[in-house]
């Protein structure tokens, strides 16, 4: 007997353990509560952006080609490394004694030795003042004429910067005009958008734009418009629109492919709710708002969509809470409870 007492009192607190999540409706039955997620209205400023992809480069950003024809014979750099303005980039060939260089380095050597002869007769007073003039232009000449010819073997960085490309190898064999090295100036960044024609007359000179790294989502970049083509490309019917980032932040870099978005206006006062709220029900978006613990459908239109918020109108007000997980399982009158989902 008090096996069967043990089993009945088992068997009951089970069952009121299942209630648990129900309450009674007026017919004396059990109504379950879906489990929600919620988050308020809002009401404020928000920003109507148009959302283009485009690649970052430097704020100067230049290709070097080969100026003679020899073989490259060093490269102390590599993708990525940071350099400094005369840094060397890239060594070629000097080539044999009829080489430009070679015959240019002659004519400085000589001149040099010239002048310094020239300069100890001045100061004992052997030769005249015009004289000394004289052997110093030459070796001005010849010494520009020697540098130059040394840029033409010996590639420096032209700047502050990246390396953003490495075009050849040790030993390759280069000719005029073929690209060595790519170098970037980072101190700034620019990124060059093609947007179609109806979304670019709404864009002006000094626009917000906001852009997120795409290798580190919780770093966001901030910069602006500063040109707008006057005229669309013929072949894309879209407008050029350059934007510069004038302080740049880590996660971003020079080759890098990122979508942008570029303030066209604001709404002001605009009703705010958080993308997951939205809901489509036959093609009308739709809010789930939460009160006395009961879902209620709430018809809205979209006005404009951003990152993490939806601009709507329609019957909503800031404070509300309104569903961002669980819609799936409601229907209007549903009883609901704020649940960790």
């Amino acid at each position: 007997m008090k096996s069967k007492t043990g089993i009945l009192a088992a068997l009951l607190i089970m069952a009121l353990a299942g209630c648990g999540g129900k309450e009674a409706s007026t017919d004396g039955s059990q109504t379950a509560q879906v489990a929600v997620r919620t988050a308020p209205v809002q009401s404020g400023d928000f920003p109507r952006t148009t959302a283009v992809g485009g690649t970052l480069s430097g704020d100067r950003q230049t290709t070097i080609p080969a100026k003679v024809q020899t073989t490259v014979t060093k490269i102390p750099v590599r993708r990525g490394q940071t350099v400094r303005r005369g840094d060397l980039l890239v060594q070629l060939d000097p080539g044999g004694v009829q080489s430009q260089y070679r015959q240019a380095e002659a004519v400085f050597r000589n001149a040099e030795k010239q002048v310094k002869k020239m300069r100890a007769l001045y100061a004992s007073g052997a030769i005249s003042e015009s004289q000394l003039d004289g052997a110093e232009t030459e070796f001005e000449v010849a010494q520009a004429n020697f540098d130059a010819a040394r840029q033409t073997i010996a590639i420096d960085a032209p700047f502050d910067g990246v390396v953003t490309d490495v075009f050849v190898r040790v030993g390759d064999e280069v000719s005029p005009g073929l690209p060595l090295v790519d170098i970037a100036d980072i101190s700034a960044l620019r990124l060059i958008l093609e947007v179609p024609n109806d979304q670019a007359v709404l864009i002006d000179k000094g626009a917000p734009v906001k852009i997120v790294s795409p290798v580190d989502s919780t770093q966001v970049m901030t910069g602006e418009v500063i040109g707008v083509a006057d005229a669309a490309d013929v072949s894309t019917r879209s407008f050029e629109v350059e934007c510069r980032f004038a302080e740049v932040k880590p996660g971003f870099s020079p080759g890098m492919y990122v979508s942008a978005d570029i303030e066209t206006e604001t709404l002001r006062g605009a009703i705010l709710v958080p993308n997951d709220a939205v809901i489509y029900r036959s093609g009308q978006a739709m809010v789930y708002i939460v009160a006395a613990d009961t879902a209620a459908l709430v018809p809205v239109t979209v006005v404009a969509v951003g990152r993490e918020l939806t601009a709507v109108s329609g019957a909503l007000q800031a404070g509300q809470k309104a569903v961002v997980i669980g819609q799936k399982n409601l229907t209007p009158g549903a009883k609901v409870r704020e649940a960790s989902l």
